[in-house]
Formats: C-alpha cells, sequence, structure tokens
C-alpha cells in the first residue's frame, strides 16, 4: 500500500468483495500510516485511545480518504493483528470500539 495508487485493500467475509455489505473489512493508507474502518459505508472504525479528532488525509489520490486523527494506526504489527482477528472470525466484536455505527 503507498498511499496513492494503492491505497486500499478489503477483506469480505462474502465470496465478493466489492460487495458493499457491512461485513467488508477495509484498510485506507500506506507509507506507514493506516487506518480500519467497516466497509466504505461506515460502521466500525478502530480508534486509539488519546487520539485527536482533527482531520487527517490518508488517501491522496481521486477522491481522497480522510479520517480522524485517533483512526490512524503508525504500527504495522497492529495493523496485521486486527487484520489477522477480523479474517478468523468475520466479526467486528472485540477489535476495537464501535465509532460511527
Amino acid at each position: 500500500m503507498d498511499n496513492y495508487c494503492f491505497p486500499f485493500v478489503s477483506l469480505s467475509v462474502h465470496n465478493d468483495p466489492y460487495d458493499d455489505r457491512l461485513e467488508a473489512f477495509w484498510i485506507v493508507g500506506g507509507d506507514g500510516r493506516w487506518a480500519m474502518r467497516q466497509s466504505a459505508l461506515g460502521g466500525w472504525e478502530y480508534e486509539l485511545a488519546g487520539g485527536g479528532d482533527e482531520d487527517v488525509q490518508l488517501w491522496e489520490s481521486d477522491q481522497g480518504y480522510f479520517c480522524k486523527a485517533k483512526n490512524i494506526v503508525t504500527d504495522i504489527e497492529e495493523v496485521l493483528r486486527v487484520t489477522r482477528e477480523f479474517y478468523e472470525s468475520g466479526s467486528y466484536a472485540g477489535l476495537g470500539p464501535v465509532t460511527g455505527a
């Protein structure tokens, strides 16, 4: 992921990862900064305690992607841990707080 040409990855518990069902897990960003969320439609977002509420741009091409500073993860091991937990469970339970549902 490079935050410009290849700014997102999605995982789905369904056969079609581009299906807009709420079960799709998205990682957006790159270059050492990522946000994790429940689909492009909203719902669960990974949130770091003590993070700020100011808007931050991740995806820098096309329409871009903005989130709050508290949604930015800089630890790739944490991104991989959360992604693996979603992959194994197909659920957002226990992955972090619900901020948009």
